[in-house]
């Protein structure tokens, strides 16, 4: 047996996890430009047929998973996708590119999109959206072509730990419906989108690893809370892992147990607990564990992976559903937050050397107004459905609060025109740009709430890239730079009395809450998996301790000092 090995890296999602390594590569979807000789035609031709007989049997396979473990509609996706392998246009389009001298991945990879920009120009929304069914089936072929290991093909009833260098959140989505335990990364960082996904899906996850030291199929566990990654760990090692997990279901499900009941510390303080979403159909998982609000919704995966914007109906429809299944419950809707790490192609931004620092978010917004005005319109319109927050990200400056509130009248005025009735909403910002927290109390004098982003918040007041793995050691929301700025935006919103929320990771944090207790906030907002626990803590923390928990943590001069006496308050809530 191989010697046990620990490796040390940085924890992207919480939870402990044991199961045998998968080895992911990721294979980027792109025209490789390769031609062939025609008398290699009838040989790419072979291949071509081979990798259509391999992507069905794993499409095959998966769709039985996805009818055991969700159902036959589920399925019938899988099923939808069998059949596009067999569609005469989409393989004698392939076969044709190849005749004329193209290598079968850049047959597949021209047939895909021709295909999937002719389903994008369809009026019809739902059509439109099978886009992206002709892209998936179309890179599951490419993948196969190129050798690519396809996690469906596993035939394993044990658990699987994908070990990559890094993960698309698509990817993530895609490699989920498996019996994916846990993952481990080389790159990332502890609040990419990626990580954000890995943990509304209770993934455990490291980054910062060394992967070439994993070989594949053996024995991993995966520390989401420490950070550490154990290969071929020892019986013993085993034993006491498989035991530790149980501890934590133990204590999810006392924690779970607390759903129906309100977040309110001993000592009568009542918070409200909110969830983060990406899509509609998941707010279900709020009010599943425990949530009375949605603090977060990611407006942006609804403008991604198509060639144009959503339309106005489209995005009221999005909209509408959340508003009905949370009613009567807040749901605090962010604007378009594009740019940084989320490219939309058709906006075409242009490529800069800082993207987190240039056109992204509001810029985008008050740049592009038609884009802003049809999103604004759609929101309005969905308020009759609903408790709507409408929040703005990336606001740095008076001005553009101002500007945005001009156009939230200006899209509400041609909804007038139209006779379309709306109903009453709260309008807030994002505090994500340290400029923003200092200028706190004279922006709380335009908005109804502010909700602290602490993931940009973090970064921008450290400096570090929140993404890069190499710099994460200097990435902590607990610097005192970065509670201070915290702790002068609560005190201006208290000032001006509106609503203080947050909606970063830091909010699922449990060695935070004391803090954020003690800073008098509203609501926090966090992944839904993350409610349960965090919920379990504040009915076990004193207010009034939580205050002076609070006031020491802002005395101290160091992210490292802070974390210790953390770590010892809540050794004992």
């Amino acid at each position: 047996m191989s010697e046990q090995r620990v490796l040390k890296g940085k924890p992207l999602s919480p939870g402990l996890a044991w199961g045998r390594s998968f080895l992911y590569e990721t294979i980027p979807f792109m025209q490789r430009n390769i031609k062939i000789k025609k008398e290699d035609v009838e040989k790419e031709l072979d291949r071509l047929k081979e990798a259509l007989k391999k992507t069905k049997e794993s499409l095959q396979k998966l769709k039985d998973s996805v009818r055991r473990r969700l159902g036959e509609e589920k399925a019938g996706i899988l099923e939808a996708h069998m059949l596009m392998l067999e569609d005469p246009m989409f393989v004698d389009d392939i076969k044709k590119a190849i005749e004329e001298g193209n290598s079968a991945e850049d047959a597949v990879f021209t047939a895909t999109e021709k295909i999937k920009e002719m389903f994008e120009t369809i009026p019809d929304p739902y059509l439109r959206e099978r886009a992206a069914d002709v892209k998936d089936v179309g890179s599951r072929l490419y993948r196969t072509l190129l050798g690519g290991k396809d996690i469906a093909q596993l035939d394993t009833n044990e658990p699987i730990i994908v070990v990559a260098n890094d993960l698309a959140a698509s990817e993530l989505i895609a490699i989920s419906e498996n019996n994916v335990v846990g993952l481990v990364l080389s790159q990332g960082g502890p609040t990419s989108h990626m990580a954000i996904i890995a943990k509304s899906l209770n993934l455990p996850a490291v980054s910062g690893i060394d992967i070439s030291l994993i070989s594949d199929n053996c024995l991993l566990i995966v520390d989401g809370i420490r950070g550490e990654i154990t290969i071929n760990p020892s019986s013993d090692v085993l034993m006491q892992t498989k035991n530790n997990i149980e501890k934590l279901q133990r204590e999810q499900e006392e924690a779970l147990s607390l759903k129906d009941l309100p977040a309110v510390t001993p000592d009568g303080l009542k918070i409200e607990l909110w969830g983060n979403i990406a899509h509609p159909d998941e707010a279900s998982a709020v009010l599943s564990s425990g949530g009375s609000g949605i603090g977060l919704f990611r407006t942006e995966f609804l403008f991604m992976n198509r060639n144009t914007p959503p339309s106005e109906d489209e995005q009221f429809e999005a909209y509408r559903k959340v508003l009905d299944e949370m009613k009567p419950h807040p749901v605090v809707i962010r604007t378009l937050d594009a740019g940084g790490d989320k490219e939309i192609p058709y906006l075409n931004i242009p490529k800069e050397d800082n993207p987190f620092l240039g056109y992204r978010a509001i810029r985008i917004g008050l740049t592009e107004e038609q884009l802003l005005i049809t999103q604004l319109k759609a929101l309005i319109r969905s308020s009759i459905c609903g408790n709507l927050y409408i929040m703005f990200p990336m606001i740095s400056s008076l001005w553009e609060i101002r500007r945005a509130k001009t156009l939230i009248q200006k899209a509400a005025s041609q909804l007038d025109d139209k006779g379309m009735r709306y109903g009453k909403l709260k309008v807030g910002i994002m505090i994500e740009i340290p400029s923003a927290a200092i200028m706190a109390e004279e922006l709380a004098k335009e908005v109804d709430f502010f909700s602290i982003g602490t993931n940009d918040l973090t970064q921008y007041t450290l400096a570090v890239d929140r993404g890069n793995s190499k710099v994460s050691q200097w990435y902590d929301h607990l610097h005192p730079a970065v509670l201070k700025l915290i702790a002068m935006t609560s005190k201006a919103a208290k000032t001006q009395k509106i609503e203080l929320g947050i909606c970063g990771e830091m909010a699922g944090d449990p060695f935070a809450l004391p803090v954020l207790l003690g800073l008098g906030f509203d609501e926090l907002s966090m992944s839904p998996p993350a409610i349960p626990k965090i919920k379990r803590l504040v009915r076990k923390f004193q207010a009034e301790r939580a205050k002076q928990v609070a006031q020491m943590a802002l005395s101290m001069k160091d992210a490292d000092e802070v974390r210790q006496y953390l770590n010892e308050v809540m050794a004992k809530p």
